[in-house]
Parts: C-alpha cells; structure tokens; sequence
C-alpha cells in the first residue's frame, strides 16, 4: 500500500503558528511536546488516513471532511483517494464553532 502525501493549507498553518504562540506564553515545552504530538499524529495519516472520524455536522461531512482530536483541538482534514493525498484545513480549539469556520470553505476540486 502506498503511502499518502500530507500538505498542509495556508489556513492550518496559521492555525498551528497561532496555537504554538498561544501554548508558548505560558511554557515553551509544553508548546514544543504538543507540536511533537501533532506531527507524530499526521505522520500516522499517512498510511492510515481513515484514522479520523467523519465530523458530526452533516453539511461538513458530506463534503468528505474528517476530524482527529489531538489534545483539546482538533486536526480537520480531507483525503483525495485519486491523488493518494490527505491534506490538512484547519487545526481548531474542540471549542470553537467549527462548522461556521467551513461555511464559505474553498476545496481543492473548486481551484
């Protein structure tokens, strides 16, 4: 079986920027032990990317999107079986209003 390539959006990466700050301000470690514990999570993607769940609003999922919790946030991300690739949108507070965050969402096959 061969694996998946993972890319990153522009929005996820800012995302991760602004959740290292956030963690940071009060311990570099923990920022730098729940960066390891993200990548070693979408490194798992890779070969196993129905590893997430298909997320719980319906219009989001119908659109193929799956989630995977990581600590108190969650990793959004959608798999594309004809490209063997599994990239990643957003990485979210579990508390946020996710399915607003995706209401005007660009995906890929729209490019």
């Amino acid at each position: 079986m061969k694996d998946y390539k993972i890319t990153f959006l522009q929005s996820a990466l800012d995302d991760l920027q602004e959740i290292i700050l956030y963690i940071s301000v009060d311990s570099k470690q923990n920022a730098l032990i729940w960066h390891d514990k993200l990548m070693n999570t979408v490194n798992k993607l890779s070969s196993f990317p129905m590893l997430g769940i298909l997320i719980p609003d319906k219009k989001i999922s119908q659109m193929g999107f799956r989630m995977l919790p990581i600590g108190n946030y969650l990793l959004f991300y959608k798999i594309y079986e004809e490209d063997k690739e599994v990239s990643i949108l957003r990485v979210l507070h579990g508390n946020r209003d996710y399915p607003s965050l995706f209401e005007n969402y660009i995906y890929k096959e729209d490019k």
